[in-house]
C-alpha cells in the first residue's frame, strides 16, 4: 500500500507541476512529448502527430515513426531517464553529478512525508518556433535519413502511367491551394513541394521505353510540367527540366542493335521512334515550352551551383530541340498525309520571333570569366560561355535566319527581360524619372558588336586551353552565319569588321583560319539570294539592290589592304598561312612530326605513326585545306564585284596582281583549277562504282544527279570558280590569256577545260548576273 499511495502521489505531484505522467508519456496522441516513443503502430493515417513522420519501414512496418531531424530542435529525455522517472531515489550528491554528466536535465530534490524523496525535472523554457532556414534543414536532413521513402518507380505501363498523370495532377492542385492559403508560412506546403518533386522525378524512368510517349501526352503529362515550369519555386521547375532532358534526348532516335538482338520482339523501329519522341517534342513546343524555358535561365545565378546546373540543363534541352528539328523529327507528327498538317514552324523561328533567348545568349558570352582550374567543371561559368556560344552558333546556321525569314538584324536585338522579375518591388525608384523608363525600354543589344569584341581578344595571342579554342570557333562560325544576310553585312563593314579580320590574318595566329572563313561569308554572301533577286537589280551592269552590301565589303576589303594579305595566301607562302594553336589537334607537336615525316616520303616513320599520330596529321591536312579553299573563295568574290566603276581603282589594282612578277598568279591559278578537276572527276568515278550508286538506280532515282552532287562536294565548286578567276585574268590581259595557254600546254592540258568548268558552273546557275558574267567569260576566252 505505501508503494501505491507514493505512487498516486508521484502522479498527483507530477500533474500539478505540469510533468506528464509515464501513461501519457505512451500516448501517441500527446502532441508535447516529442521522441516519447519511436514508433506508433498505426494502419492508416489518423492525422499529423507532432513530431512522428507517418510512413511504411522494413523494421517497424506501418505507422508514426519518430522524426529524428525535427527531435533535434528540442531536448530529448533518454530511455533510462523515462524509466527512472517514477522511482524513489534517495538523496545523494554522486548521483545529481552522475545526471548533469550524461546530460540528462537539472533536476531538484524534494523531501515528501517521513520516507519519500522525490527527484523532479526543472521546467525548460519554451521552444522557439523554427526559422525557414531550420526547416529547410529539417526536410533535407529527413531526406538523408529516408532516402528512398517519397520515391516512388513507376512500372512502364499505361494504368500506371495514368495513376501517376492523376497523382501529380492532384499534388499540383493541393500545392497551389497551399501556397494560397499560406503564402507567408513556408512550413505549410514544404513537405508538399518536396511530395510533388519526387513526383516529377518519378518520370524519367519512361525515358527507357518510347513506345510510352504517346501516354505521357494522352494522360497531359506534358501538360502538368507545363505548368510546373512556371512554378514559384524554381527548383521544382528545374527539376521538370532535368526529367526533359532524359525524355528528349536525340540520341534516342537511335536503335540500340546488341539490345534488339538480346530482346527480341521488344525492339522498336526508327520510324516509330522519331514519331514518338516527335510527339512528344512537339507537344511541349506548342505548348509553349520554348517561352516557359527562356523566362526560367533568367532567373537562375551561374554562381550557385544548383542554379548553374539548371541553367546548363536548360541550355541542353535546348539543343536537344534544335537537333531533333534539324532531323526533321517535329513535323513528322501526323499519320494522315496532310502535308499542311504536317507543317509546322521550326524551333529557330519560334526562339527568334516569340522569345528573346538570342538577346539573353550574347549576354552570357558578353560577359568575361577567367580561364582558370574550375574550367573543366560542369558548371562552371567558362563552361556555360562555351555551351552557350555552342546553341548560339546552331541557331544562327540554320537556314530560317540565314534566309531572313524569321529575327532581325544582330545590332537591333531587344534586351533580355525575365518573367519573373517583380517590378513591383521597387516602385519609387520606378518613378523617379519617366525618361529614364524611355531609355531603358529603347535599350537594344547589338550582337554584332559582341561577336567581334569576342574575336579582337585573340587578334594578337592564341587561345590557351581547349575550352578558349572551342570557343572561338563556335564564335567564328555564328559570325560567318549571320553575314548570309544581307543586312549584317552592312554593320560588319561599318564596325570595322573587315580590318579586325585583316589583323588577324597579318599576326598569323589561330585565329586566322577563323577570319578567313567570316571574310568569306561576307565578301560572297547567298547564292540563292544573288541569283533570284539581283536578276532584277541591275543597271547598266551594275548590281544594285540586294548585293550593295556585298559589293561594299569587296570594295572595303582592297581599301583595307586586303590584296597585300590575300594574295600571299593564294600562292601559298609558308610565312603568311596563320598557325592553329598548341591547344589544338591541328597546331599540336605530334601533327606537326607527323606531317614533317610525310613531307620527306619517309616510309617506314609513315607505319610507325600511331592512330593519335594520324588523326592529328589528318587535323592539320584539313586545316591548310580549309586556308586554300577559303582563300579561293575569296578571291572569286573581288573578281565577280569588283569592275571598273569601283572607287579607289579597285579594278586595276587587283588586275595588276595578275600580271606583275611574270604572271605568277595565273601559274597558280592554273594549278589549282587542274588540282581541284582531278579530284572531282576522281570523285565522280567512285561514285558511279560504288554499291550507292547501284542501289539508287535500282529505286529509279537519278544517278547523274547524284554523281554531280558527289562531284562539287570533292573539289568542283572550287574547281568552278578557279575557272572564274582565270577567265577574268585572261579577259583583263591579253599578256595573261597567252601565259594562262602557254601553262596550260605545258601541263598537258589546255584552254578547253577552263571553258568546260565554265561551261557547268554556267548550267548550275538561274539566270541573273552572276550567269551573264560566266557566259562572257566563255565568250572573251
Amino acid at each position: 500500500m505505501a508503494s501505491k499511495t507514493s505512487g498516486s502521489v508521484v502522479d498527483v505531484l507530477d500533474r500539478v507541476i505540469g510533468i506528464p505522467s509515464s501513461k501519457s508519456s505512451s500516448d501517441g496522441n500527446n502532441d508535447n512529448n516529442i521522441g516519447s516513443a519511436e514508433f506508433i503502430p498505426s494502419k492508416t493515417f489518423t492525422g499529423s502527430k507532432k513530431g512522428y513522420v507517418f510512413r511504411t519501414s522494413e523494421e517497424f512496418g506501418t505507422g508514426y515513426h519518430l522524426d529524428s531531424a525535427l527531435s533535434k530542435l528540442t531536448t530529448p529525455s533518454t530511455p533510462a531517464d523515462t524509466a527512472n522517472k517514477d522511482k524513489k531515489r534517495p538523496r545523494s550528491n554522486d548521483s545529481d553529478k552522475n545526471d548533469n554528466d550524461n546530460g540528462a536535465p537539472t533536476k531538484r530534490s524534494i523531501r515528501w512525508g517521513n520516507d519519500t524523496t522525490l527527484s523532479i525535472p526543472s521546467r525548460d523554457p519554451k521552444p522557439k518556433q523554427p526559422t525557414p532556414s531550420q526547416l529547410l534543414a529539417i526536410a533535407e536532413a529527413s531526406l538523408e535519413s529516408h532516402p528512398t521513402s517519397c520515391l516512388k518507380l513507376l512500372t512502364l505501363n499505361p494504368s500506371t502511367l495514368q495513376s501517376a498523370s492523376i497523382s501529380l495532377s492532384r499534388t499540383l492542385e493541393k500545392n497551389q491551394l497551399l501556397r494560397a492559403q499560406h503564402a507567408d508560412d513556408p512550413e505549410k506546403f514544404m513537405m508538399n513541394e518536396l511530395a510533388l518533386n519526387d513526383e516529377i522525378c518519378g518520370f524519367q524512368a519512361v525515358a527507357v521505353d518510347v513506345s510510352m510517349y504517346g501516354y505521357l501526352v494522352e494522360f497531359d503529362v506534358i501538360k502538368s510540367f507545363l505548368a510546373l515550369l512556371s512554378h514559384e519555386n524554381g527548383d521544382v521547375a528545374m527539376s521538370v527540366v532535368n526529367v526533359l532532358v532524359e525524355l528528349l534526348d536525340p540520341l534516342l532516335l537511335r536503335e540500340d542493335e546488341e539490345k534488339a538482338g538480346e530482346e527480341e520482339g521488344k525492339e522498336l523501329s526508327a520510324e516509330v521512334r522519331r514519331r514518338n519522341v516527335g510527339l512528344l517534342a512537339r507537344t511541349f513546343v506548342d505548348g509553349g515550352g520554348l517561352e516557359l524555358l527562356v523566362s526560367n535561365i533568367g532567373r537562375l545565378e551561374e554562381n550557385v551551383e544548383a542554379e548553374a546546373k539548371g541553367i546548363e540543363d536548360i541550355l541542353t534541352l535546348m539543343e536537344a530541340l534544335l537537333d531533333l528539328d534539324r532531323a526533321g523529327v517535329l513535323q513528322q507528327t501526323s499519320d494522315n498525309g496532310d502535308e499542311e498538317e504536317n507543317k509546322s514552324v521550326s524551333v529557330v523561328a519560334l526562339l527568334c520571333k516569340q522569345t528573346l533567348f538570342l538577346s539573353w545568349l550574347f549576354g552570357r558570352i558578353e560577359k568575361k570569366n577567367e580561364i582558370d582550374a574550375t574550367a573543366t567543371a560542369p558548371t562552371s561559368p567558362v563552361v556555360l560561355k562555351l555551351h552557350a556560344s555552342e546553341v548560339l552558333s546552331t541557331i544562327l546556321q540554320h537556314e530560317d535566319y540565314s534566309m531572313q525569314r524569321c529575327g532581325v538584324k544582330l545590332s537591333c536585338l531587344p534586351k533580355y527581360t525575365c518573367a519573373f522579375d517583380d517590378l513591383d518591388e521597387k516602385p519609387a525608384a520606378i518613378s523617379k524619372s519617366s525618361k529614364n523608363d524611355v531609355e531603358e525600354k529603347d535599350e537594344k543589344v547589338d550582337g554584332m558588336e559582341v561577336l567581334l569584341q569576342s574575336i579582337a581578344v585573340y587578334r594578337k595571342a592564341d587561345p590557351q586551353t581547349e575550352v578558349e579554342c572551342e570557343f572561338l570557333e563556335n564564335t567564328f562560325d555564328a559570325l560567318a552565319a549571320t553575314l548570309l544576310r544581307e543586312d549584317n553585312v552592312e554593320n560588319f563593314v561599318e564596325y570595322q569588321g573587315i580590318e579586325l579580320m585583316l589583323r588577324c590574318l597579318r599576326e598569323k595566329v589561330h585565329s586566322g583560319g577563323g577570319a578567313l572563313k567570316v571574310l568569306n561569308f561576307a565578301v560572297s554572301g547567298s547564292a540563292r539570294s544573288v541569283s533570284e533577286e539581283a536578276a532584277t537589280n541591275i543597271t547598266d551592269g551594275n548590281i544594285k539592290g540586294v548585293n550593295d552590301a556585298y559589293k561594299k565589303a569587296c570594295e572595303t576589303f582592297i581599301q583595307a589592304g586586303g590584296l597585300k594579305v590575300i594574295f600571299p595566301l593564294f600562292m601559298a607562302r609558308k610565312g603568311a598561312i596563320p598557325c592553329p594553336a598548341l591547344c589544338s589537334e591541328a597546331g599540336s607537336n605530334l601533327a606537326k612530326r607527323a606531317m614533317s615525316n610525310s613531307a620527306h616520303k619517309d616510309d617506314n616513320a609513315k607505319g610507325a605513326l600511331s592512330k593519335r599520330a594520324k588523326k592529328a596529321a589528318h587535323a592539320r591536312k584539313k586545316w591548310l585545306a580549309e586556308v586554300e579553299q577559303n582563300v579561293i573563295y575569296i578571291m572569286y568574290a573581288l573578281t565577280r564585284y569588283i569592275d571598273e566603276k569601283s572607287p579607289h581603282d579597285a579594278h586595276a589594282r587587283l588586275l595588276v596582281k595578275f600580271v606583275e612578277e611574270d604572271c605568277e598568279k595565273c601559274d597558280r591559278a592554273v594549278e589549282l583549277c587542274l588540282k581541284y578537276d582531278e579530284k572531282a572527276r576522281i570523285a565522280e568515278y567512285h561514285y558511279f562504282k560504288s554499291d550507292e550508286a547501284e542501289e539508287a538506280e535500282q529505286l529509279g532515282a537519278d544517278v547523274d544527279l547524284a554523281a554531280l552532287d558527289a562531284k562539287l562536294r570533292n573539289g568542283g565548286d572550287v574547281f568552278h570558280r578557279g575557272c572564274a578567276i582565270l577567265s577574268f585574268a585572261c579577259a583583263g590581259s591579253t599578256r595573261c590569256h597567252r601565259h594562262v595557254r602557254d601553262q596550260l600546254k605545258l601541263q598537258g592540258s589546255g584552254i578547253s577545260v577552263i571553258k568546260a568548268g565554265l561551261a557547268e558552273f554556267s548550267s548550275l546557275l538561274i539566270n541573273g548576273s552572276q550567269k551573264d558574267q560566266i557566259e562572257n567569260y566563255l565568250s572573251s576566252i
